[in-house]
C-alpha cells in the first residue's frame, strides 16, 4: 500500500503542531522569536555624560578613601548592569576583578592589566579560573568595545552560575586604550 502524500502532509503538520504547543507550555522551552537583550545601567545619569559619571562614581564609592562602603559591598544586583568607562576606571583603582570575554589570541595581544581571560566561547573550560572566584565577589566584564556582546553574554552566564555582583564595561578595551589606561601583553 501507499500511503497518500496528503496523509503524509497532515502527519508532519500535527506533529509540527504539537511540537509547538508542547514548547509553549513548557518551563524551559525555546524562545522562537528573539528577544534584543536591554542592559540595565548603573545609574540613568551614566548614560549621559562624564560629568554625571563622575558623580555618579562619588555616588556609588561616597567614602572619603573611596573605597566600597559596607552597605555599598553588601548590594547585589537583579541581573547584570553596564557601566561606562570612568565607571569602570574607578572600579579597576578598587581592585575589581576584570574578566575578558574575548578570545585567548586577543587577550595575549593585550588586555586590561590584572585581568583574567575566560572566553564566552568556551568559558565552561575555564571552571577552575571561575571556581577561584568568590560568588560574592565584584566582577566586570568586557571585550572589544561597545558593538562587541561577549561581555554581555559572559556576564549574564556569569550571573546564572550565581555570580550576582557583575558590571558589564560597555566601551571595553577599545574605550579603556584610547583613555591609556593599564595595560598589559
Amino acid at each position: 500500500m501507499r500511503v497518500s502524500l496528503i496523509r503524509i502532509f497532515w502527519i508532519i503538520l500535527v506533529s509540527i503542531l504539537i511540537s509547538f504547543v508542547y514548547n509553549h507550555f513548557n518551563p524551559n522551552g525555546l524562545n522562537l522569536i528573539r528577544e534584543e537583550r536591554v542592559l540595565i545601567w548603573e545609574d540613568s545619569s551614566a548614560l549621559d555624560n562624564s560629568e554625571k559619571d563622575s558623580l555618579l562614581i562619588e555616588k556609588n564609592f561616597s567614602s572619603n578613601t573611596g573605597e566600597l562602603t559596607h552597605n555599598e559591598m553588601n548590594q547585589s544586583f537583579d541581573q547584570p548592569k553596564a557601566i561606562k568607562i570612568d565607571f569602570a576606571y574607578k572600579l579597576f583603582k578598587q581592585n575589581v576583578k576584570f574578566i575578558d570575554a574575548r578570545s585567548v589570541e586577543e587577550f595575549a595581544e593585550g588586555h586590561i592589566k590584572g585581568a583574567v581571560s575566560i572566553p564566552f566561547y568556551g568559558s565552561e573550560e575555564y571552571q577552575s579560573v571561575l571556581n577561584q572566584i568568590s560568588k560574592d565577589e565584584y566582577l566586570v566584564t568586557y571585550c572589544d568595545g561597545d558593538d562587541c556582546d561577549l561581555s554581555i553574554l559572559l556576564g549574564d552566564e556569569l550571573f546564572q552560575k550565581g555570580y550576582k555582583r557583575v558590571y558589564v564595561f560597555y566601551g571595553g578595551w577599545q574605550d579603556w586604550l584610547k583613555n591609556n589606561y593599564p595595560v598589559e601583553k
